[in-house]
């Protein structure tokens, strides 16, 4: 007799809001990368700042905006 395995296929919702943390994330760096004055640029730390504390599961976005101008390790 055959056996069968149930496979899921993951929640449809939860790799939704993955995507859209994942766009949020990435539009706030490339606002901040394209931000042409200081003023903009503390405007748009300012609103990463709040997203951060409001997401505090994830990972800081502030530290990857910090490591942007850090050199790489050789």
């Amino acid at each position: 007799m055959p056996t069968f395995t149930l496979l899921s296929a993951g929640d449809p919702f939860e790799q939704m809001a993955e995507v859209a943390h994942a766009s949020v994330r990435a539009g706030f760096i490339a606002d901040y990368l394209a931000a042409t004055n200081l003023i903009d640029r503390a405007h748009i730390a300012y609103e990463v700042e709040l997203y951060d504390r409001a997401n505090p599961d994830e990972a800081p976005l502030m530290d990857e905006i910090r490591g942007l101008h850090q050199p790489a390790a050789a």
